[in-house]
């Protein structure tokens, strides 16, 4: 039994014109189950519940809509001044054999399609060696986020080849990927499989993507 009629009714006209349950607790100074309790019965109480969260799902679309669109024109800005700051690197660098020679590394045995991590394969331990290091001095990149798995054969030791990775492109075993193996024997002998060098950063691959375009255009 409601005991304020001055007030319930205010609750009741309230709700009318589409009020929350929480919006109607705090206007009129009551606890939100005392207003639920009150307009339990009331028809029209549930059609406001249905019509509330249909406007709460379209703000809730339109705000993330905004916040994509927001996120969007932030990656854009990121992109251009990756792109800005390559420009001058590469300017800066070309002259350096080190650097030529990891970028030549890359344009032999990278990736270009992928826009999310950088990814160099290639059975020459000494090629992903020369990008490693030239990841770290000239990309800026750091030892623990250089990782690498391997394409083997059967018959291939995998422990064995993985030591030899290991030794001869300095990374410690923990940073290896899962390895693959593949059913057909190749033509030549690889007796340590095929390596693949992954970093995955879209902000060093964008970087790299560009210092490949420059050196293409002017090497």
């Amino acid at each position: 039994m409601v005991r304020n009629i001055e007030k319930y009714a205010q609750v009741v006209s309230l709700r009318k014109r589409g009020f929350t349950m929480q919006e109607i607790a705090k206007y009129c100074d009551i606890s939100k189950s005392t207003a639920s309790k009150w307009l339990k019965n009331e028809v029209f109480s549930a059609a406001v519940t249905t019509v509330n969260s249909q406007r709460a799902g379209a703000e809730n679309a339109k705000r993330l809509r905004l916040m994509a669109k927001s996120r969007g024109t932030e990656r854009k800005a990121r992109f251009k001044d990756t792109q800005t700051s390559a420009l001058v690197e590469f300017k800066n660098y070309q002259s350096n054999p080190a650097f030529r020679s990891g970028l030549m590394a890359y344009i032999a045995a990278g990736d270009v399609t992928d826009v999310n991590k950088v990814r160099l394969s290639s059975t020459s331990l000494f090629l992903h060696r020369t990008f490693i290091t030239f990841a770290q001095d000239f990309l800026g990149v750091e030892k623990n986020r250089v990782h690498i798995w391997l394409l083997l054969y059967q018959g291939v030791n995998e422990e064995k080849a993985m030591k030899q990775w290991s030794r001869n492109v300095k990374l410690p075993m923990g940073q290896f990927y899962k390895n693959q193996y593949v059913q057909n024997t190749p033509k030549q002998p690889l007796h340590f499989g095929a390596g693949n060098t992954i970093i995955g950063s879209t902000y060093h691959k964008q970087k790299l993507l560009t210092w490949v375009q420059q050196a293409e255009k002017q090497w």
